[in-house]
């Protein structure tokens, strides 16, 4: 297998999930909008759910960057290129995962409450991992590729 193509597969599964995401996200909103939330739940139980999610994210966004971090630091740098790009691969897919199952308890949370902290909770999570976006440069830096392996 080529870097090129290792390359291809971590894009398209950047750019998959994200299509999942935003599809789910806009018809989501699209439903609350018409029908609005699907359950009428207690005050007491919507503060929970939310408490939850709060806390959720606020400990999965660090957790998901710390473990990429240190799962990458850990790629033997003497392995081949198409070796460090495998493994890089598996870590990226962790990390991305993690904050779409974020996203995805949110927007969920969203449908069934029908308030806006859900939708909130959703956009910024969208916004991180629009931030974690696997360009050349990026992986180059995050693997510390030398200018003979940055042929991908």
């Amino acid at each position: 297998m080529k870097p090129e193509t290792i390359f291809k597969q971590i894009q398209i599964l950047y750019y998959v999930i994200l299509f999942g995401l935003a599809v789910f996200g806009l018809a989501a909103y699209y439903f609350v909008y018409k029908t609005g939330s699907v359950m009428l739940i207690e005050p007491s139980l919507e503060q929970t759910i939310y408490t939850i999610l709060i806390i959720l994210v606020f400990v999965g966004i660090p957790v998901s960057y710390v473990f990429h971090k240190k799962s990458v630091a850990h790629i033997d740098p003497e392995l081949s290129l198409i070796d460090k790009l495998v493994k890089y691969r598996k870590v990226l897919f962790i990390k991305l995962v993690t904050l779409e199952g974020l996203a995805m308890f949110s927007i969920i949370g969203y449908i069934v409450a029908g308030t806006k902290p859900y939708l909130l909770m959703y956009i910024i999570l969208v916004i991180v991992y629009l931030i974690s976006y696997p360009g050349k440069k990026n992986i180059s830096e995050e693997l510390q590729l030398e200018n003979g392996q940055k042929g991908f």
